[in-house]
């Protein structure tokens, strides 16, 4: 296949209508970002999943690893979510993972959420107190990160709008093949 993940995204009409999403006003102002940057390793930990499965970054290493923060009340994650969804799906298992981290709902707008996304195939998890997020300095909505094979952080996408789009593309392609350059070697050794 000759596809780029940039042509399937756009034959897949892919357009997240983002914008930035800050957190509720009750959360309390933090000082300079804590969170891990570009070349870091990340917080491994990432919640359970539907199953009730403890999901360790570690587990998916050697994929591209693309993990999204969401919440049922921020419009544009619900735009995002069904179209990283199609992209798990033509993409396959093999070279990238999609995990979904649900951030503070309730129990009844996360449950009510699940049955809605009953057929994805990403990886749904939950933050119900938001120790997750916070690991990940997590202060807009939607918050995406795009982690290498070798488990460090590639790109991250903060709060976006649609205009960014062009670039999370291309942050998602350069990390694929760079994943697709790197596979022979993997495989053999």
């Amino acid at each position: 296949m000759s596809l780029t993940l940039r042509n399937l995204i756009v034959a897949l009409g892919l357009s997240i209508a983002m914008c930035a999403m800050p957190l509720p006003a009750a959360e309390p102002a933090k000082a300079a970002s804590a969170g891990p940057k570009k070349g870091d390793v990340p917080p491994a930990l990432l919640g359970k999943d539907r199953k009730g499965d403890l999901v360790d970054l570690a587990q998916y290493r050697g994929k591209v690893v693309v993990v999204s923060f969401w919440a049922s009340w921020c419009g544009p994650c619900l735009k995002e979510l069904p179209q990283l969804d199609l992209l798990q799906k033509h993409a396959g298992d093999k070279l990238l993972k999609v995990i979904a981290v649900n951030v503070e709902d309730s129990n009844d707008d996360y449950r009510m959420m699940m049955r809605q996304m009953k057929g994805f195939t990403i990886t749904m998890t939950r933050d119900r107190d938001g120790k997750i997020a916070a690991g990940y300095d997590i202060r807009a909505y939607p918050n995406l990160w795009i982690i290498g094979l070798d488990g460090k952080i590639a790109a991250n996408h903060r709060g976006y709008g649609e205009d960014s789009l062009e670039r999370i593309i291309d942050d998602i392609n350069r990390v694929l093949r760079e994943q697709a350059a790197l596979a022979p070697s993997a495989i053999a050794g």
